[in-house]
């Protein structure tokens, strides 16, 4: 059986994310379809592009992944198929796929020849239309009618790093989940040696400052207290013991946050 990793911003209220999967099933009828998520914020390139690179290293070797967050559908944005080391990428050429096939070492690059898939109504869903058929194609074994692509004409985009200086650093919300923790950019590698476990810090949203301290789990502080800890994706979170910080805060994927030392 193939697997095929699918993730994009259509949401479940509508029929979209179903259709796309029984064109992927009708290509390929023994294919394994998981689902990463569907609920990407609409059009967050970068928040989408943060959750397929934190997810597709769990994904058994082979597995295709179908990645849409695509506001520039329809235009003359290119679709594509990237061949890493382990995996397939196929979705948009605008940075969606670029960290994820980046980290796992790009061997390949085509671009869809987007004639070659007929669209039923307008060109507004490439996803079920275009790349739902060549993921299906490549799943099944078969070769999608494909243009050789230099891997430098990729859209890149960066999953920047905080800023770090002596004392403080900006943190970028790059995800919000269900429990309302605020997951940013800060990973292990990028904490500050000032930052150790059991400290408190002052975390500054616009004019709101609150205390949190570094721990190891949302239990190692009071319900409904604010806290800094690494979660399931190796990435720092902004979070609140059996509460939402990015209710208690206003955050959402996007916005930038300032964690001070207290002196």
């Amino acid at each position: 059986m193939k697997t095929i990793g699918f993730l994009s911003d259509y949401g479940s209220r509508d029929p979209y994310v179903g259709e796309v999967k029984a064109v992927l099933v009708g290509r390929c009828p023994d294919a394994v379809v998981i689902d990463i998520t569907h609920e990407v914020e609409p059009f967050n390139v970068l928040q989408g592009a943060f959750l397929l690179y934190t997810s597709y290293r769990f994904f058994p070797r082979g597995t295709i992944f179908l990645a849409v967050v695509d506001p520039g559908v329809g235009t003359g944005r290119r679709g594509v198929v990237v061949k890493t080391r382990n995996y397939w990428f196929v979705g948009p050429d605008n940075g969606l796929l670029y960290p994820s096939a980046f980290e796992d070492c790009l061997e390949e690059c085509y671009e869809i020849r987007l004639t070659s898939y007929p669209r039923y109504g307008g060109e507004t869903f490439h996803g079920r239309d275009v790349f739902a058929p060549v993921v299906g194609s490549l799943a099944s074994g078969l070769i999608p009618d494909l243009i050789p692509l230099r891997p430098e004409e990729l859209v890149k985009l960066e999953l920047e790093g905080p800023s770090v200086s002596e004392g403080e650093v900006v943190a970028k919300v790059l995800h919000v989940d269900r429990f309302g923790n605020c997951v940013t950019n800060v990973s292990l590698t990028s904490l500050p040696t000032w930052m150790e476990f059991g400290s408190r810090y002052r975390v500054e949203v616009g004019m709101r400052g609150v205390e949190a301290p570094l721990v190891r789990a949302y239990g190692s502080v009071g319900v409904g207290d604010f806290l800094l800890t690494f979660g399931g994706t190796g990435y720092l979170e902004l979070s609140v013991n059996r509460g939402s910080a990015a209710s208690e805060l206003g955050l959402r994927p996007g916005d930038a946050f300032r964690i001070r030392m207290n002196v």
